[in-house]
């Protein structure tokens, strides 16, 4: 009897435990106190990873290559491209908004089954996970696919490169997993190299290379 009762025991202060600690992480801002809510605010500044984009905030030109592979090791151009992006700050410097117009133009599938030749348009919104301790982003555009991108990626400060993954699908039963490079070269210089993985591997499909344009 006193075992039986011992183990009920057990068990009422275990489930106790438990639906404490569910209760806990799934309590909303209202009801978590002041000093959770303090730790919320304290979570929510941009820090010095955020400022690693706000230095890049202004306007730039960019030139790109696109990449048909030949085999595993090399590639040749299949097309070069041009444009402007501006990057703009949001929430002091929490988010960071980027405007991309390329120079020449694309074919864009429109609602009537047709096609629209107009120039390349994207937006990526770009921040700092201080939870996740990763960057964030999300991309959309005006060329292939009707999703909303979104990628995380960490940080080697040795290298200065964020690496960027996501995974995605254009079609169903198709996903592609994307390999982003985005790399600092000065305060002037910065260039994004994209891969997509393919048989186990990663392929090179393009990199950009974007100038800052300096105010006269």
């Amino acid at each position: 009897m006193k075992k039986t009762v011992c183990a009920i025991l057990t068990i009422i202060v275990v489930a106790t435990s438990f639906a404490q600690k569910n209760s806990d992480s799934l309590t909303n801002v209202y009801a978590a106190g002041e000093v959770a809510y303090k730790q919320m605010l304290d979570y929510s500044r941009p820090g010095q990873y955020h400022q690693l984009l706000a230095d890049l905030v202004g306007k730039w030109t960019f030139k790109g290559r696109h990449f048909n592979w030949v085999d595993a090791v090399s590639s040749t151009i299949s097309l070069e491209f041009s444009g402007s992006i501006n990057r703009a700050s949001f929430a002091h410097g929490r988010y960071f908004v980027v405007n991309i117009v390329s120079d020449g133009t694309l074919e864009m599938p429109i609602q009537d089954g047709n096609m629209l030749e107009t120039k390349f348009q994207g937006v990526d919104i770009e921040g700092y996970d201080n939870v996740k301790m990763k960057f964030i982003r999300t991309s959309i555009g005006n060329h292939l696919n009707s999703g909303i991108i979104v990628s995380e990626g960490t940080y080697d400060s040795t290298r200065r490169t964020i690496t960027f993954d996501s995974e995605y699908s254009p079609v169903p039963g198709i996903t592609i997993q994307d390999h982003f490079l985005f790399m600092f070269i000065n305060n002037d210089h910065y260039k994004w190299e994209y891969y997509q993985r393919e048989n186990g591997k990663y392929r090179k499909g393009s990199e950009i290379d974007f100038m800052r344009i300096k105010e006269q």
